[in-house]
């Protein structure tokens, strides 16, 4: 039985993971509420295709949009990215591809777990407004109330004593004007959040 090299991995599994990624998160919006946020009442989650590279980890000359649209027609290849980042040894940003490709298939369920969030996140160089766990992996996300996708990493790396509980996510089609399915939460903390924020 042949064994797949670790890139040939990685390029398989950006690939099968591009179709969900933009199922679950390009082709809908979510809201994320906590009575405890202090920055913001609460924050919309709208990813982009050029989102997509970053959360990988690789290294690509291909622009964000032209790598994604790679991944979803299946046409990305091992040519097409490298593991050289300028200052780095090549084996730790392995180390960093390693864990965001375990990590990308489970972001596709991050709504299926009770969340946690953290304002103003910050974790090596990166500083994100907003970060949510399920405890599988963290998402950080930069901008003010509407964010996008920043940063993602394995397991929970929120800071202990800076984390509040997602009381309520809601859902929308992308490009829809109202929120209209709740994923988490229910109707009385939903009706609580539309007394409290005009939206």
């Amino acid at each position: 039985m042949d064994l797949i090299s670790f890139k040939q991995r990685v390029c398989d599994t950006i690939k099968h993971c591009a179709a969900d990624y933009k199922s679950v998160f390009l082709d809908c919006e979510y809201l994320i509420y906590s009575e405890d946020f202090k920055k913001n009442p609460y924050y919309i989650l709208k990813a982009e295709e050029g989102n997509y590279k970053h959360l990988t980890g690789v290294n690509s000359n291909i622009a964000p949009y032209d790598f994604f649209q790679k991944c979803i027609n299946n046409t990305l290849t091992e040519n097409d990215f490298d593991f050289i980042r300028k200052g780095m040894p090549e084996a730790f940003t392995k180390g960093i591809v390693r864990n965001k490709i375990i990590a990308l298939p489970l972001m596709m369920n991050m709504f299926n777990e009770p969340i946690i969030a953290q304002e103003n996140f910050r974790k090596g160089l990166v500083a994100c407004s907003v970060a949510a766990s399920d405890n599988n992996i963290t998402i950080g996300f930069e901008n003010r109330i509407v964010v996008r996708p920043k940063t993602l990493l394995r397991g929970n790396e929120l800071e202990k004593g800076k984390t509040v509980d997602v009381s309520l996510v809601l859902k929308r089609s992308t490009g829809a004007v109202k929120f209209d399915t709740i994923v988490r939460g229910d109707n009385e903390i939903y009706v609580n959040f539309r007394n409290k924020n005009v939206i």
